[in-house]
């Protein structure tokens, strides 16, 4: 979407023998989804679990796809990420769904973690919610390390639920577009980008409208008409 070609400034990293390229524009991205907090503190907290919570995602895509023998490599950029895997050895439509959902299951499987490190330690990360609606805020150690787990909570729930909008190129809208060829529609493509323009449509305008979600309802914005015009091209 935004380009992520490799740059001098990109950071590289290995895990679980997965090459990892952060682009500059994600630092950029989770600074801005992060910037109408209250303290820079609170902003520096919320890029490191950012980039924790995405990268759990895709280490879920990129280590269900090795697991079939696919090469993978992990791109994190502005809006997030991508695990990109050559698959060629073995492949099937039920695999490549597997590698789909398996980026939002790890997020939830972490926020399982989390619900289940709450309850062991007798805390809760919704105490940073109160505080953040009712400064000023506490200058803690306490109060940071809870903030970790509200923002790890919120971005690993949301974040997956995001991702499984059925509009391309989300996971939502891969699994769309393999569940229609496995089932032998006429123009499997076509559809999944009709379904995603409503989708994203409609998720945008209540992002925008009920919720006040003004950067998510960009990027539904942004992917609705990248769904039209790509049906328009097909025309």
């Amino acid at each position: 979407m935004f380009g992520i070609g490799a740059t001098p400034f990109d950071v590289r990293l290995v895990a679980f023998g997965i090459p990892i390229r952060v682009h500059p524009t994600f630092w950029l991205g989770t600074i801005l989804f992060g910037s109408e907090l209250p303290t820079n503190q609170l902003i520096f907290i919320w890029v490191c679990t950012a980039f924790v919570s995405i990268l759990v995602h895709e280490l879920g895509h990129a280590l269900t796809a090795e697991s079939f023998g696919w090469p993978t490599e992990i791109v994190m950029f502005f809006g997030g990420g991508v695990a990109l895997s050559q698959q060629t050895r073995r492949y099937s439509l039920w695999k490549s769904i597997a590698v789909s959902l398996m980026g939002p299951i790890a997020g939830f499987l972490l926020l399982g973690v989390l619900i289940l490190a709450e309850k062991i330690m007798h805390v809760s990360h919704r105490e940073v919610l109160y505080h953040l609606q009712f400064e000023p805020l506490p200058d803690t150690a306490d109060f940071y390390f809870k903030s970790v787990l509200y923002f790890l909570w919120i971005q690993n729930l949301y974040w997956g639920l995001f991702n499984l909008i059925p509009v391309l190129p989300l996971d939502g809208g891969h699994v769309l577009e393999s569940l229609c060829i496995a089932m032998r529609f006429r123009d499997p493509t076509g559809i999944a980008l009709k379904v995603g323009a409503v989708a994203s449509g409609i998720a945008a305008y209540l992002f925008f409208t009920k919720f006040d979600f003004m950067l998510p309802g960009m990027l539904m914005l942004i992917l609705c008409i990248q769904s039209i015009s790509a049906l328009q091209s097909r025309q």
